[in-house]
């Protein structure tokens, strides 16, 4: 099993969820996030790119599935990104699930 989360801009979430349904992933959740640059001093996050200052407004959605279908779902984004701009893609971050309860 995998746990799938697909992070992008909150107008990209239909998208988003869109391409979880095409895999026939029949439960999944999602968030709207509001990030923060606060402090002028750090430096952003190397995973996501952002010169932008307060105010960035994402969405994140989740899903624990099989790890074939997180795989296919992983390639189709690497085929074909999801962006409003396309400097800033939706990002996924695929990690295993060691246990469920």
């Amino acid at each position: 099993m995998k746990f799938l989360a697909i992070m992008g801009h909150e107008e990209t979430r239909p998208q988003v969820r869109d391409i979880f349904k095409k895999f026939e992933v029949l439960m999944f959740s999602n968030m709207a996030i509001k990030g923060c640059y606060c402090d002028k001093g750090i430096t952003g996050q190397a995973w996501w790119p952002a010169e932008k200052g307060v105010g960035s407004y994402s969405s994140l959605c989740f899903a624990i599935l099989e790890d074939e279908k997180a795989e296919l779902i992983i390639a189709e984004l690497e085929n074909n990104p999801i962006a409003i701009e396309p400097e800033f893609p939706a990002r996924a971050f695929l990690m295993n699930v060691e246990k469920m309860v």
